[in-house]
């Protein structure tokens, strides 16, 4: 069962290989959204069985971004600091960050500070691993790129949108809440 009484879901998606949705069935009195069948094929065995993505109006926020691009002798340098709320009740974990590069910098001449950042070409895009983040820690990251032949620093600016996704086992992050039962 999943109850979603806050309108936090914007998507929702099931495994349907192993979740059917009778959500239809669910009666007038019940006080949840989502009905499911779930059936595993082996016990005490991780099976990804639901998939959802909250809208932005989920607030307070779990972490927080932010970045500053600077441009100077045909370089360009962006920071980031990834912050974790001092509210959250457990650590984040299993953080990925990805950054997102514009087409003005040639991304394989990356560097990145600490070591770590990986350039893929196929989605121009830089990509941190961080096992763990502490409740209220923070966090800088760096990169710096060569420019393009002919970008002039003085009228164009470059920007890099950054998305980051992690765990937080035992905590919820938005209003939605879950039943599971035999």
């Amino acid at each position: 069962l999943v109850r979603d009484s806050m309108g936090h879901i914007e998507k929702l998606e099931e495994n349907t290989e192993l979740v059917n949705d009778i959500s239809k069935e669910l009666t007038k009195n019940e006080d949840w959204e989502y009905k499911f069948i779930v059936t595993l094929p082996k016990p005490d065995v991780y099976f990804p069985i639901l998939k959802y993505k909250c809208t932005t109006k989920v607030s307070p926020i779990p972490l927080r971004v932010q970045s500053k691009v600077r441009c100077t002798n045909k370089k360009t340098r962006v920071a980031l600091q990834i912050s974790s709320n001092p509210s959250n009740t457990r650590k984040l974990s299993e953080l990925t960050i990805i950054m997102s590069v514009p087409d003005k910098v040639l991304g394989g001449s990356v560097s990145t500070q600490p070591e770590g950042g990986v350039w893929s070409e196929e989605d121009r895009s830089v990509v941190w691993s961080v096992k763990e983040l502490g409740v209220g820690e923070k966090f800088q990251l760096q990169a710096q790129f060569s420019v393009v032949k002919g970008f002039d620093e003085n009228s164009e600016k470059l920007y890099f949108p950054v998305m980051v996704r992690c765990h937080s086992m035992a905590t919820q992050l938005s209003d939605i809440h879950f039943q599971c039962s035999d």
